[in-house]
């Protein structure tokens, strides 16, 4: 068995806990023609609170880009790998209304 699908589920990797609400955003996401995959990343406290979900445009790197999700007190680093940044934005902005820049 390859290892390559180890821990995926529609496109999502599921290694680690998804912060409330997260999770169908990123199904939605790695359905998008540009991405190879999402991988949720570590989750951390923040001081100030946010209402309801929002994604944040992050850092590129190698691979792609990472997003910050928010919720209340909650933040959680969403790693996206793709070829095609500008493409996936432009989804991110028609698609996701939880996506800010």
């Amino acid at each position: 068995m390859s290892g390559s699908g180890r821990h995926r589920v529609k496109g999502v990797k599921r290694e680690h806990s998804i912060i409330a609400g997260l999770l169908p955003i990123l199904e939605r996401l790695a359905q998008c023609q540009s991405v190879s995959a999402v991988i949720p990343g570590r989750i951390s406290v923040t001081r100030a609170g946010l209402p309801t979900l929002q994604l944040r445009r992050g850092t590129q790197t190698i691979t792609g880009f990472k997003l910050t999700a928010r919720r209340a007190t909650t933040a959680q680093e969403v790693f996206v790998v793709t070829t095609d940044s500008e493409a996936v934005f432009t989804f991110l902005r028609e698609q996701v209304k939880e996506f800010v820049e």
